[in-house]
């Protein structure tokens, strides 16, 4: 079994597929990527016609830095980077991004997220259930059939912060989460919707 970082593997996503799924293809949805730009992505989720905005919130470099900034340094940087402007957001992607925060900026980062959300949008994200993870948030690239590629931005990994569910589901909070995938390769997912 190749590690959650092995960039050749496609793996299922069951949560991007439940996604996929109850999504019209005649919807017209604005999405927030909270990664860099990556090709596929922005076909993948651009066929909805409402917009890709590319936030690209914690960058290798940054990571330390983004770790020790208090409540609100952080929330200067989201503000900058996904500012409340525009039409709400119908779909968030968050990937791995709650596996490098601490708790308080967890829940910032959700309660900025919803208030540039319209109700009942929809959110992704991920954590690492096994005992190691990369050391700065990968890359992360939608394939055929609701899978994705896996790529790390750095070869160094660190102890996992493995956050339980229930954690997860407190720092979503006022989204709800209305899917949970435990996935073989030590990676869980989260489907949540602003109610």
């Amino acid at each position: 079994m190749a590690e959650p970082g092995d960039a050749t593997a496609a793996r299922a996503s069951p949560a991007l597929a439940e996604l996929a799924a109850s999504l019209r293809e005649d919807a017209t949805l604005r999405v927030l990527d909270l990664g860099p730009a990556v090709r596929e992505n922005l076909e993948h989720f651009s066929r909805f016609g409402g917009g890709v905005r590319i936030a690209h919130l914690l960058r290798s470099r940054d990571i330390e830095t983004i770790r020790a900034f208090d409540a609100a340094a952080f929330r200067k940087t989201l503000e900058r980077r996904v500012p409340a402007t525009g039409e709400p957001y119908d779909l968030i992607l968050v990937w791995d991004l709650f596996n490098y925060l601490g708790d308080d900026l967890a829940v910032l980062l959700t309660q900025h997220l919803a208030g540039v959300s319209r109700g009942g949008a929809l959110l992704y994200a991920m954590t690492y259930t096994a005992d190691t993870m990369p050391s700065s948030p990968s890359v992360f690239r939608v394939c055929a059939g609701n899978s994705l590629i896996y790529r790390p931005t750095t070869d160094r990994f660190e102890e996992a912060s493995n956050p339980p569910p229930a954690l997860v589901e407190r720092w979503l909070k006022p989204f709800r989460v209305i899917r949970s995938f435990i996935l073989r390769h030590g990676v869980r997912e989260f489907l949540a919707i602003l109610d």
